[in-house]
């Protein structure tokens, strides 16, 4: 259904873009940065993360292709970690265009990328998920993903910094 492409730099640019917006969206709605803050805080950890960009080291950008068409129908950011013993990789961002979703690209973006990371001997994949994405916490569930930490948060008064 899908095949997964090594991304070129004029999508990479286009995915920064995609990249940078929802991220700071995501963050303002689980409620760690305000709305002022959040475009700036996503793109300054966005640098620090990829200070090369497509070009840092240890961390593979895929453009998701429909096999039938060639229509790209989202994105994947993937960190293959350095070190000793086996290798572990992180799954940084999953972007599935919104024409594209409820369709299985998603289920098949993910078999794509445990294809690629049997064939590279990786021995696990993680991922963050914000909670409020109940359709990607899904997805994540039924592909045998399974949660390894959690971060709660209760508001105990309506104020809000600065």
């Amino acid at each position: 259904m899908v095949k997964l492409e090594n991304m070129s730099p004029a999508d990479f640019d286009a995915y920064l873009e995609k990249l940078t917006a929802n991220y700071a969206k995501d963050n303002v709605r689980s409620g760690r940065w305000t709305r002022e803050e959040a475009l700036e805080k996503s793109m300054n950890q966005i640098n620090t993360l990829l200070p090369r960009g497509i070009d840092t080291q240890d961390h593979v950008f895929f453009s998701i292709l429909d096999e039938g068409t060639g229509e790209r129908a989202g994105y994947i950011w993937l960190n293959i970690a350095p070190g000793e013993g086996p290798k572990k990789a992180f799954i940084y961002d999953l972007i599935i265009f919104e024409e594209f979703r409820k369709m299985g690209y998603g289920r098949a973006a993910l078999a794509a990328l445990e294809e690629y990371a049997k064939e590279k001997r990786i021995a696990s994949i993680s991922l963050h998920v914000f909670a409020h994405n109940a359709a990607a916490v899904s997805l994540y569930r039924k592909m045998g993903y399974e949660v390894t930490s959690m971060n709660m948060t209760r508001n105990v008064s309506d104020a809000q910094e600065g």
